[in-house]
């Protein structure tokens, strides 16, 4: 490609919720966990979560009493007519993540959400807002906790920007970055 060039300006901008000098001691000891689309995790160990979103949505849910938290990336909000049981789907994602979280011993009232996510990524689909597949991947996530009586504490989602989403599971400190062209 001689003479042809391409320039992209990234832009980001970085939000974080409070978290202690305790909560960040140790960082670098921390197992690193990366969540591909389809994934989730959950542990009694101490982790960091990284996970990038664009129109897929992430549900980190933590509880304080134990200590103990997970997150779930999902792509598709529901399998539609392949009945396939997957975490690639929302409400399979999100009831394997109460289950990996019960079995640890966490309680859905001990339980606090963070969602993220659901950007509308392509120019081509961002007029009729009510369709796009990001908007319904955050109204699922929505619905599900709010079935479960899990309060939402923070929530960052919809807007046309990918976003870096990093969760400590013994704390609950959550860092986002937008990251927008």
């Amino acid at each position: 490609m001689s003479g042809v060039g391409v320039s992209l300006k990234t832009e980001m901008r970085s939000k974080s919720w409070p978290a202690s000098a305790e909560d960040r001691r140790g960082e670098a000891d921390l197992k690193s966990v990366f969540l591909h689309p389809g994934e989730i995790y959950a542990s009694l160990e101490p982790a960091n979560i990284t996970i990038l979103l664009g129109s897929c949505v992430a549900v980190c849910l933590f509880n304080e009493r134990l200590s103990v938290g997970g997150a779930t990336h999902y792509l598709l909000p529901t399998p539609g007519s392949e009945g396939l049981a997957s975490p690639r789907y929302g409400d399979v994602a999100i009831r394997r993540l109460l289950e990996e979280l019960h079995q640890l011993g966490s309680r859905n009232q001990d339980l606090r959400a963070s969602v993220f996510g659901g950007a509308s990524m392509l120019q081509a689909f961002r007029s009729g807002s009510s369709g796009l597949i990001g908007n319904k991947n955050v109204e699922l996530a929505l619905e599900a906790l709010a079935r479960e009586s899990i309060s939402i504490e923070r929530r960052d989602t919809g807007g046309v920007e990918s976003r870096k989403i990093t969760m400590r599971t013994d704390t609950g400190a959550i860092s986002l970055k937008l990251i927008g062209n």
